[in-house]
């Protein structure tokens, strides 16, 4: 069944725009062609509507002669192209924030397990924000080759301080990766003003559009390796990948129909204010929840102004994914459990006593009501109200 209360968008944002549906379902019954492959009309529109999408974006992160833009299937290909596109050697050194996901994580592990070189963690505070005068320390100590942060933490909500680090990390010559998934379209990321070589985004996320499409902005004067081959509708009589941006990185047919969604999720964007609405509610939130006996919280260091709408908590006699199996079936409240491919913060926020954490994401399409309710079930928490849930459910944390 179709959950009534919808409170995991840091996972994906749902549900969409009713012009992001309605966009969808016109191209992919009247347009949905492949792009520049063809000189008939149809295969142009398409083209023509890439374009604009590259366009809306250059103009949401104001890179205009600043950065090119380039469109993936997923935040995650996005993510693996730039790390792979690395000139490692084994006397590279890579950092990352403990907030990290794993599609940054895992693919610096395999890299660095089969080069060689360094991956280090950047060092927090006692609060659990990131140290930067540490930070400094270890960059000079050990100078970074390639620093990854992402903006907003999809466990705590926590706006890291992305500038600050990049711009210590610019003195050493690193790249500097931008992971935006929870936070392009949420909050203004002015791409020279982020420090950032090159900025990911997530379509079905922040931005309200659909799955299926994603991608990142990239510095104009970067430099990275292939690392995808194949068709790309240009010189193909030529076997070897195009040397130029976006081409040498998008091979491969695009998912127009994706793509349409995500037009019309850039020009409604705009028209709404999603950070005050989502702030508001997770505020509210954790004044409320943190009254409740023996729940946790774990939100954001330095309070409201470095807080987006993601806020993380455990009970204390539950793990996190009992919590939510009682909240699905007793209350139809849609949450997250488990540690949110974010490993490395649970071992800093103690939250592996709970198996994780229990994840509350509020989107632009959530009300203060929704989170009426969710404290109202926390209030009534019970083991009793276990009953009935199958182990599969509760084996079900990620």
């Amino acid at each position: 069944s179709v959950c009534v209360i919808y409170l995991d968008n840091g996972a994906t944002t749902f549900p969409k725009p009713e012009v992001v549906y309605q966009a969808m379902d016109i191209f992919a019954r009247t347009g949905a062609v492949n792009a520049g492959r063809g000189a008939y009309a149809a295969a142009r529109a398409a083209d023509q509507m890439i374009k604009n999408v590259r366009t809306g974006l250059i103009s949401l992160m104001d890179a205009r002669e600043q950065a090119q833009v380039v469109l993936t299937p997923s935040v995650t290909i996005a993510l693996n192209q730039i790390i792979y596109g690395q000139a490692w050697t084994e006397k590279s050194i890579a950092y990352v924030s403990p907030y990290e996901h794993n599609s940054v994580l895992r693919p610096l592990d395999v890299l660095s397990k089969k080069i060689g070189f360094q991956v280090l963690e950047l060092p927090l505070a006692e609060d659990l924000s990131i140290d930067l005068a540490k930070t400094a320390t270890m960059f000079e100590e050990n100078p970074p080759s390639f620093v990854a942060v992402t903006a907003v933490s999809n466990v705590t909500g926590y706006i890291l301080p992305h500038r600050e680090i990049f711009r210590l990390a610019r003195r050493y010559g690193a790249f500097n990766l931008l992971d935006g998934s929870q936070a392009v379209g949420l909050i203004r990321l002015p791409f020279a003003q982020t420090m950032a070589d090159a900025i990911c985004f997530a379509g079905h996320k922040t931005l309200y559009g659909p799955f299926g499409i994603a991608g990142f902005l990239i510095k104009n004067s970067a430099k990275l390796q292939v690392t995808l081959a194949g068709g790309t509708g240009t010189k193909s009589e030529d076997l070897a990948m195009p040397t130029s941006l976006p081409g040498s990185m998008e091979a491969g047919s695009k998912d127009t129909v994706a793509i349409a969604g995500l037009e019309a999720a850039l020009k409604w964007l705009p028209s709404v204010k999603p950070l005050e609405h989502e702030r508001a509610m997770a505020a509210h939130f954790i004044e409320e929840a943190g009254k409740i006996d023996g729940v946790e919280l774990y939100c954001a260091p330095g309070g409201l102004q470095n807080q987006a709408g993601v806020v993380s908590f455990g009970v204390r006699g539950f793990k996190a994914i009992e919590v939510a199996a009682i909240l699905d079936n007793k209350y139809d409240i849609a949450v997250r459990a488990g540690h949110h491919c974010a490993a490395l913060i649970h071992q800093h926020l103690g939250s592996n006593k709970y198996a994780g954490t229990v994840r509350v994401s509020p989107g632009y399409f959530n009300t203060m009501e929704d989170i009426e309710v969710l404290l109202i079930a926390l209030r009534n928490l019970d083991r009793s109200q276990l009953e009935g849930v199958a182990d599969d459910i509760l084996r079900g944390a990620c």
